[in-house]
């Protein structure tokens, strides 16, 4: 995660960033740990022999001991911390009074490849220890929302702040094609079961969604559901524009500012939902509820709620080629966006 000076201009703070990244790039791209090259071979060759694991699980321990620190930490929630090891791989560790790493549990099937922004899979299990990929191999990536980092150190002004001035901007200029990415993977887990249970990505926390450069990634673990088609455009409208973090909502900003970037990232949801016919939760009590707030209170759109899902469900329906369904949504995003005028 990041963190960055209260109320700084935000254009000096994403250049600041770039020249960072390219002074580490020198000497941290392209950077394995010994014990992420051995985890390599064992995926490739399938389930390791014991005195193949043990070693694995002795580079494990080793590289433990070097590598979990404050200094290294890019991540935290209910579940642990996540610590950075080298380009490739992350480790995420169980927030626990004793961590057990004494045998390796799992290693990954290759389940989630088809989620082409998904970062959240175990590529290893040792216990209470778990190793992922690497989503940004710099660590310069920015969540969703305010970084937790942030809102430790940094008062709830401070925060606001920093949504308003530096997520909102920054998250509204992110290119369409990107937001397609992250829908197409929410359709996609969607089609997707454990053969009992439906599964769906975890929206509790927006900072599990992060841009790294013009890319959108998703991370934490996947949940099961008994809910057929968890996934929704409402989901996604939930964590761009409802949360400030994991705790807080986001802020009532009356600023024509902030209420343009609001809606270019509410119409840059809508036509990636459309654009790869993600179900839109009209049909789920509570993602209705959400769309009410998000259009009326949020993003100040004077449409009746009810009207505009009637109307984009319509779209989806009704114009099966995808180009022409996606003109069509943004014609009418456009449309009630101006028919609502300003603050």
């Amino acid at each position: 995660m990041i963190t960055i000076i209260p109320r700084i201009n935000q254009q000096n703070y994403i250049q600041s960033k770039t020249r960072t990244a390219k002074k580490q790039s020198v000497n941290f791209k392209g950077y394995t740990t010994l014990f992420s090259k051995e985890l390599d071979k064992v995926l490739k060759n399938g389930r390791p022999q014991w005195k193949q694991e043990q070693k694995l699980v002795n580079l494990l321990n080793e590289v433990m001991g070097r590598k979990i620190k404050s200094a290294n930490l890019i991540g935290e929630g209910h579940y642990g911390k996540v610590y950075k090891l080298d380009s490739k791989y992350v480790l995420k560790v169980l927030d626990k009074e004793q961590i057990f790493s004494g045998m390796l549990t799992g290693l990954s099937r290759g389940k989630f490849k088809n989620l082409k922004t998904y970062y959240g899979e175990h590529i290893a299990e040792f216990e209470d220890v778990y190793v992922l990929k690497n989503l940004s191999p710099h660590s310069l990536h920015m969540p969703v929302g305010v970084p937790q980092k942030f809102s430790k150190v940094y008062s709830q002004k401070d925060c606001e702040n920093y949504y308003a001035k530096v997520y909102l901007p920054l998250f509204a200029k992110i290119p369409q094609k990107s937001y397609n990415a992250i829908a197409k993977d929410c359709k996609e887990l969607n089609k997707m079961s454990n053969g009992e249970y439906f599964l769906n990505f975890d929206y509790c926390n927006p900072n599990n969604f992060v841009l790294y450069g013009k890319s959108l990634r998703i991370t934490d673990d996947i949940y099961n559901t008994s809910l057929e088609n968890p996934n929704t455009a409402a989901d996604l409208l939930e964590v761009f524009l409802d949360k400030m973090s994991r705790t807080e909502t986001a802020p009532n900003l009356d600023d024509q500012n902030a209420l343009y970037y609001r809606r270019e990232i509410l119409k840059k949801l809508v036509i990636a939902a459309n654009n790869c016919k993600l179900p839109l939760g009209d049909n789920i009590s509570c993602c209705e509820g959400e769309w009410k707030y998000i259009l009326n209170k949020i993003c100040k759109i004077k449409s009746l709620y009810f009207n505009v899902l009637e109307n984009l469900k319509a779209i989806q329906a009704e114009i099966p080629d995808r180009i022409r369904c996606v003109n069509a949504t943004k014609k009418y995003m456009d449309a009630i966006i101006k028919e609502s005028g300003n603050v």
